[in-house]
C-alpha cells in the first residue's frame, strides 16, 4: 500500500512551485503548520499517539517548506530588508 506521506510531499512540492509563480505569501505553510500543531496536541492529549505522530510529520514538512519559501523570497527580493514592518529606512546622508 502507498504511504500517504508521498502524495502529501508531491502536493507540497507542487504548491511550493505554484506559490512562487503566483506570488503567494510564503508564510501560508507556516500558518498551516501552526494549525496542525494544535491538532497534534489535541490528538496526543486524547491518547491518539499514532495519528498525532502522523500529523506531526506533516507539520514538520510544512514548516520546512515555509522556511524554504521564505529563503527563496529573500534571495529573489533582497531589497526588502525591513521584513513584515515594511522596507528599511534609508540612512541619513552625512553633510
Amino acid at each position: 500500500m502507498l504511504d500517504p506521506l508521498y502524495p502529501f510531499l508531491l502536493l507540497l512540492g507542487i504548491y511550493m512551485v505554484y506559490s512562487q509563480w503566483a506570488g503567494l505569501d510564503s508564510r501560508y505553510p507556516i500558518a498551516a503548520a501552526l494549525v496542525l500543531l494544535v491538532v497534534a496536541a489535541v490528538l496526543d492529549a486524547g491518547g491518539e499517539t499514532g495519528p498525532a505522530n502522523t500529523v506531526a510529520t506533516y507539520l514538520f514538512f510544512l514548516l520546512a517548506a515555509g522556511v524554504v519559501l521564505l529563503l527563496v523570497d529573500h534571495v529573489r527580493h533582497p531589497e526588502q530588508e525591513g521584513g513584515a514592518d515594511g522596507p528599511a529606512r534609508p540612512e541619513p546622508k552625512a553633510q
